[in-house]
């Protein structure tokens, strides 16, 4: 973020209470299937109280954040579905749902930053090429593994000039 900022730009992250509301979702439609009809009232129930203490935050710092209100899992999903089918389950779906989510409120680009190696990031990968395409807004990956990389900041500048020119 700090590297991002330091060129110019500005930085917009996922939240981290996505993933939660994402098992939730995927764990309540597991109970539905499995006809599980107490455990899906629990899981409601969770959402409820998580919808309603998240959007209580949410309210406060309203003002000073552009990515607020965050969507439902629902539809991040959903911006999701061109790319990947909801039976991909895991972070895969929720990076490009939510890429798409950040382009759709004026993100001007898209990084990727992702543990090297990762699979979900690999499919990721991938699968943004398409998204960005179809946007028209750059994207990069960028695989970390703890160390400082020189071509890590000539990929930043590349990426942040590359976003200049959409304004």
């Amino acid at each position: 973020m700090r590297k991002i900022e330091a060129l110019g730009g500005e930085a917009w992250l996922s939240p981290v209470d996505e993933w939660i509301y994402y098992i939730n979702y995927m764990s309540l439609k597991k109970a539905i299937r499995r006809r599980d009809y107490r455990g899906a009232l629990q899981f409601f129930i969770k959402r409820f109280y998580q919808n309603r203490l998240s959007h209580r935050y949410e309210h406060l710092f309203s003002d000073m954040l552009k990515t607020i209100p965050e969507p439902d899992i629902r539809e991040v999903l959903d911006r999701a579905a061109p790319y990947l089918h909801e039976s991909f389950e895991g972070e895969a779906i929720l990076s490009i749902g939510k890429a798409i989510d950040m382009i759709q409120r004026g993100a001007q680009g898209i990084i990727n930053a992702m543990p090297f190696g990762c699979m979900p990031g690999t499919v990721v990968t991938a699968i943004m090429r398409g998204v960005s395409e179809k946007y028209n807004v750059p994207s990069i990956s960028i695989p970390y593994d703890g160390t400082e990389s020189s071509t890590t900041q000539l990929l930043l500048e590349a990426f942040m000039e590359q976003a200049c020119r959409k304004l």
